[in-house]
């Protein structure tokens, strides 16, 4: 365990130096082939760091099954505050913004309603469990 923990580190310390270094290159001599090159890392960053995210969690479903039920709950959780966020959505303000369609705010209010709700969850959800352990 302590291996694969060193390796990670070090693969995390190289990520570092991937992204870091056209950071500051931009930083101290600005050219596009620097900002272009910083781009294209932080893209393959996210989309190596997307695939070992959705491994791991498969890795972890496979070794406990039972962390499947979980998985599935919490899935459905999202789906539903997605969903009933995008229906309390509307997009009727989207005269107040230049270059903006009804589409658009509509899509904005979405992701800010699903944030609301799930913020408000959050915060009744430590209130609870941090009352729950003053009765204990």
């Amino acid at each position: 365990m302590k291996n694969s923990r060193l390796i990670a580190l070090g693969v995390a310390g190289l990520a570092g130096l991937a992204g870091g270094i056209p950071t500051l290159g931009i930083w101290f001599s600005p050219s596009d082939g620097l900002i272009n090159t910083a781009i294209v890392v932080t893209i393959i960053l996210i989309i190596l760091a997307t695939i070992l995210a959705i491994a791991s969690s498969v890795n972890g479903m496979l070794i406990n099954p039972k962390g499947l039920r979980g998985a599935a709950i919490g899935m459905g959780g999202l789906l539903f505050i997605f969903i009933s966020s995008y229906i309390f959505a509307d997009g009727s303000d989207y005269m107040i913004y230049d270059n903006v369609d009804e589409s658009t705010t509509k899509w904005v209010a979405t992701g800010l309603n699903a944030f609301y709700i799930a913020f408000t969850l959050a915060i009744g959800s430590v209130i609870y469990s941090s009352l729950s352990r003053i009765r204990k």
